[in-house]
């Protein structure tokens, strides 16, 4: 049995919610029902929950004031969001789970299993600093959180020369010539610079525009980047490619 505290500032979603626990998650002990961030945050002083399921968007104190002032009391957080699609890519790419209203069955369950596990990488400090750097701004972003090692590291975007694909891993250099390694696929990277000037050139390269030395664009056309290195562009990306090359 796993205990838990919902918090949301909508009445109808905190019985919603509690109804499909009790229906579909029996191994959850729902121990209070918070109607808001104040009353969310007293419940948790109370009641020490192993898992919260907190909404974002709430008057008075949101669902990150709420984490902020319990940083102290140890448990799993479930996001319940009407967050879009952008904001979407933001919480997969910091590993927090999230449920999009209205609450799917299927996708409650898992998200429960998930937290049953005892598995953790990552604090959730850590997981909250990199959400909340991801949903910075809805255009343009100046830096990026990696997982490397055990830890999250930030990094400028204009300090990536390029990202190459290796299964479930991508190798990225930096334009000091240092290379690291991240557990993250070439697309998870991918959409979190979605908005720089970075371009998925092939299949297995992800290069920042900014550093390119020279494109050839003849029969088998490469790009060359800064540090010299040589990178072939896929034909069916060519065109595409060039006509956001001209843009930059």
């Amino acid at each position: 049995m796993i205990t838990a505290v919902i918090i949301d500032d909508e009445k109808n979603a905190l019985e919603v919610l509690e109804l499909q626990l009790a229906q579909f998650c029996k191994q959850v002990q729902v121990v209070a029902a918070a109607n808001g961030g104040i009353p969310g945050i007293e419940a948790i002083r109370k009641y020490k929950p192993e898992l919260v399921f907190l909404d974002i968007e709430m008057p008075h104190k949101n669902g990150f004031d709420v984490l902020s002032e319990t940083k102290d009391c140890r448990y799993k957080v479930i996001f319940t969001t009407a967050y879009d699609q952008f904001a979407i890519k933001a919480f997969k790419f910091s590993a927090i789970d999230y449920l999009l209203k209205p609450i799917d069955i299927r996708e409650l369950q898992q998200a429960v299993e998930k937290a049953e596990s005892k598995e953790e990488h990552r604090s959730l400090d850590e997981k909250i600093q990199v959400l909340l750097t991801q949903l910075q701004g809805t255009t343009r972003q100046d830096r990026i959180a990696l997982p490397v090692g055990d830890a999250m590291q930030f990094f400028q975007t204009d300090e990536i020369l390029r990202c190459e694909s290796d299964s479930n891993y991508t190798h990225i250099t930096l334009v000091n010539g240092k290379k690291i390694t991240v557990a993250k696929t070439l697309k998870e990277v991918e959409e979190s610079l979605r908005g720089t000037d970075f371009y998925r050139i092939h299949q297995s390269h992800l290069v920042n525009m900014s550093h390119i030395s020279k494109v050839v664009k003849g029969e088998g056309g490469y790009v060359v980047m800064k540090d010299g290195t040589t990178l072939s562009i896929s034909r069916n990306k060519k065109e595409a490619f060039l006509e956001s090359f001209r843009k930059i």
